[in-house]
């Protein structure tokens, strides 16, 4: 960014500078994050509101009846189900449909993108140099973080009251109850997303770079998520340890209470105001928490492209395995319990599947494992951008090293690990699941489900690397622009009635839906030649091109 300052504004001492210029030159920085975030806040809305209003219209059409609500109300009041979204006060109704199918979904995406948001305007801009640059002149030492906090503070507010207007609109309170309801599905969203603001304000301060920032925050936001489950498995007390609980504990459409709000106002405001605190003591640059002295010496793998990446990417990869193997343990345990549900529920309920029976089921899961493996994917390519953008490539590449060497070797680490974490995921699935039904040849049988999905997977790595040659600039948010596309077509699709043509063409819809369907390679191949070949074109690319930082 190129700021040009008048020559008669001069820098002023941070010592010299009063409590009350603090917040000096507010309204330059809110128009400062609104101009350079003004395509992600549109995003982070139309997706959120979006897809809430698309599952409240297109459930009208797929509960036509009370007692196709009383199925998904039975099916729903599974402990498994409620661990993994919530069980609403008013589960047998419409609006309670939609709360169970997307309330968690939203409110945790609004909580992690406010997280990082925040970090992209907290410690990314100061790990980059730029808040340095603001702060040279008459800038309160508060003013910029307050404005990002302004900015996505009603960023959340706006996504609660497009979801507000949303159900509202569609009909979702029960008669005679006005729209208390959609009021308080939309405040509890807000409110949560505005816990997430705080986590991630923290977590700026705490951290010393923006990896460990996000870092930090997604520990955070996923921990809140964790207590929430194990309480709504246990009686429930637990879950009042978790903001997101909170959030649920609002009721709408049944008990309608505003009173949790308050808890989450009063803790985001709480945050914010560490937050604050911390930043007018810490040395500008570092964290709170100090990053550890390295070893004296390295060891001979981090002179590598591969072993550095898989040093500067462990967290990460860990936390990823941790979430496969636990999802898989989950996903098994639920198979019996879902198999019979959905056998006793109406006939709409089987739109909620490509087909019957605990196949079906199994398929379905695998194809999950395959989401969050590629998610792990995607984050592990787009940190070839990372690493250009922070400088890390021109070191490496100053001495012998080939560009075209250091990114393969650091793609081995996407393209090696999924195939890991699909057999991880796959087999723990099929082992959890054949040991209840006593067949233990699941294992093997879903441990290939699983790697059937390893094409779909790289087609998003092809993507990440062809962007990351050809469009550096773009390449993060375009990607995970996909990536998040693919989430919402592939879980969402069949459920929302996207059109046949879309969906067909999603390289998660042409892997073989094993074991319902029989293998077939055709598919396998032609989207393993097209991943090779996003591949080559943007390493190609990258060689031949300037190196980009910033």
């Amino acid at each position: 960014m190129t700021a040009t300052l008048p020559a008669t504004v001069v820098a002023a001492p941070l010592g010299s500078r009063r409590p009350s210029d603090a917040l000096a030159g507010l309204p330059t920085m809110v128009r400062l994050v609104l101009r350079r975030s003004r395509v992600r806040l549109l995003v982070w809305f139309v997706v959120l509101v979006g897809m809430f209003s698309y599952i409240a219209s297109y459930y009208h059409t797929l509960f036509p009846t009370q007692q196709s609500l009383n199925d998904f109300a039975v099916v729903s009041n599974t402990p498994d189900i409620k661990a993994m979204t919530g069980l609403s006060a008013a589960a047998n109704t419409l609006g309670g449909a939609v709360w169970t199918k997307g309330w968690m979904t939203i409110a945790v995406s609004l909580a992690l993108g406010a997280a990082f948001l925040v970090t992209r305007s907290g410690r990314a801009d100061e790990e980059a140099g730029r808040t340095e640059l603001l702060r040279s002149r008459m800038l309160g030492l508060h003013a910029y973080a307050t404005a990002a906090w302004l900015v996505y503070g009603l960023l959340c507010i706006a996504v609660g009251a497009g979801i507000a207007l949303g159900s509202a609109s569609n009909g979702l309170d029960p008669q005679g109850t006005g729209i208390a309801g959609s009021l308080i599905f939309g405040a509890s969203i807000a409110g949560v997303g505005l816990v997430g603001l705080g986590v991630g304000a923290v977590a700026g301060q705490l951290a010393s770079t923006s990896r460990g920032a996000n870092a930090l925050a997604s520990t955070v936001i996923i921990g809140f998520y964790v207590l929430r489950m194990v309480g709504d498995l246990g009686n429930g007390v637990l879950s009042w340890a978790s903001p997101i609980g909170w959030g649920q504990q609002m009721q709408p459409y049944a008990g309608n209470r505003w009173w949790p709000l308050a808890l989450l106002v009063a803790l985001a405001a709480a945050l914010l105001a560490i937050a604050a605190l911390i930043e007018a003591r810490r040395d500008h640059g570092s964290g709170l928490l100090a990053e550890r002295s390295g070893p004296a010496d390295a060891p001979a793998r981090m002179a590598s492209p591969l072993g550095l990446g898989l040093r500067l990417q462990r967290g990460p990869i860990i936390g990823w395995t941790i979430g496969v193997v636990l999802a898989a343990l989950l996903f098994g345990s639920i198979i019996d319990a879902m198999n019979t549900f959905m056998a006793d529920a109406a006939g709409a309920m089987a739109n909620l599947m490509r087909g019957v029976g605990a196949e079906a089921l199994l398929a379905m899961l695998a194809g999950m494992i395959g989401l969050i493996t590629a998610a792990f994917a995607t984050q592990s390519a787009v940190s070839l951008r990372t690493d250009e953008a922070t400088g890390i490539v021109e070191t490496q590449l100053a001495g012998a090293l080939s560009r075209t060497r250091w990114a393969l070797e650091r793609l081995l680490i996407p393209v090696v690990g999924s195939v890991v974490l699909l057999l991880i995921g796959g087999g723990l699935l099929g082992a959890v699941y054949g040991s209840i039904s006593g067949d233990s040849s699941q294992a093997i049988t879903m441990a290939g489900a699983a790697l059937a999905y390893w094409p779909a997977v790289m087609i998003l790595v092809g993507l990440a690397v062809a962007l990351f040659g050809w469009a550096p600039s773009v390449a993060i948010p375009v990607t995970w622009g996909a990536m998040a596309a693919m989430w919402f077509a592939t879980m969402l699709g069949e459920v929302l009635g996207l059109p046949k043509w879309l969906l067909d063409a999603l390289p998660f819809s042409a892997v073989p839906y094993m074991p319902l369907e029989p293998m077939s390679w055709t598919p396998v191949i032609i989207m393993t030649v097209i991943a090779g070949g996003l591949m080559w074109t943007g390493l190609d690319r990258f060689a031949r091109r300037d190196v980009r930082p910033g």
